[in-house]
């Protein structure tokens, strides 16, 4: 089968097949636009926040994929779990985790017996993986953007940190001055980041079973949440942990660096992983 039929096969059956999971990220997205909406309309009733503001859509792309500001354990300081920013991520790596791996039970599996082409049955998958990433993140923007022209917000617009600090609560003193100017390539390195641990999700299947692949994932996501470290990749999902913002955060330009090389490696170890792997050993499948 060509390369081009195969991957064909792989976004048909791998992602149009599962459209309906497409409906999380709107649901998510379209939720978090109404509580920031709600939460900028009460802000403008209290004294301390001086002028109305009205949030555009990069506040509400912002307020999605934002996560929390860095977490200082401390006597009575609780840690708050950012479920927004978890309902946005976890879901990505569970739409990409079962796939490959129920196709090389299948069809799949009779592909690659009879024409040896495991290569070009990984690299589509891989193709594919990132193409279920990029409509997931996709839907984000594209329901924030129609959010925006039904309630009249400015697309793009602009950052409104006041807005954004207040609404996620920042501690003043955490923060960086506020001349720092913030790049709208903030609003991609989420994606990015997302893209990086579907690929080293779906390696990572290659050793051990697809549930135990996924459990990696959210311990990394959920590590992230409460320690502010550059060596933990949800950092980088986390606009409000960004050196630019928040004093002591990580930065965006090793974010880049670490997530792109780790897409390369997750497709190239997998490959030279997948070369060696038993197809037959259904066991490992489950």
């Amino acid at each position: 089968m060509k390369s081009t039929k195969l991957l064909w096969f792989d976004l048909r059956c791998g992602l149009l097949q599962k459209a309906y999971f497409f409906l999380i990220p709107i649901l998510v997205t379209l939720t978090s636009c109404l509580a920031l909406s709600a939460g900028a309309a009460e802000l403008d009733q209290l004294e301390a926040f001086h002028g109305k503001v009205t949030p555009g859509f990069v506040d509400f792309i912002l307020y999605l994929y934002g996560g929390m500001e860095s977490y200082i354990p401390a006597p009575g300081s609780l840690f708050t779990f950012p479920m927004r920013w978890m309902a946005v991520f976890l879901p990505a790596v569970l739409l990409t985790l079962q796939y490959p791996f129920r196709d090389m039970q299948g069809f799949g599996q009779q592909i690659l017996i009879r024409t040896k082409g495991r290569m070009a049955w990984w690299l589509s998958k891989c193709t594919w993986n990132l193409c279920s990433i990029l409509v997931y993140h996709g839907c984000i923007f594209g329901t924030a953007a129609l959010f925006c022209s039904t309630v009249g917000a400015d697309v793009p617009g602009v950052f409104h940190k006041e807005l954004l600090y207040a609404v996620f609560q920042v501690r003043k003193d955490n923060l960086m001055p506020q001349e720092t100017v913030w790049p709208g390539a903030m609003l991609l390195l989420p994606v990015l980041v997302s893209f990086c641990l579907s690929l080293l999700q779906m390696s990572l299947t290659l050793l051990i079973r697809p549930v135990f692949s996924f459990f990696t994932m959210a311990f990394i996501m959920i590590s992230s949440a409460y320690f502010t470290s550059p060596y933990f990749a949800g950092n980088y999902a986390m606009p409000l942990r960004y050196n630019m913002v928040c004093k002591g955060g990580v930065s965006m330009e090793i974010g880049v660096m670490l997530s792109v090389g780790g897409m390369v490696f997750a497709v190239g170890a997998g490959c030279m992983v997948f070369q060696r792997y038993d197809i037959l050993n259904r066991d490992t499948l489950s």
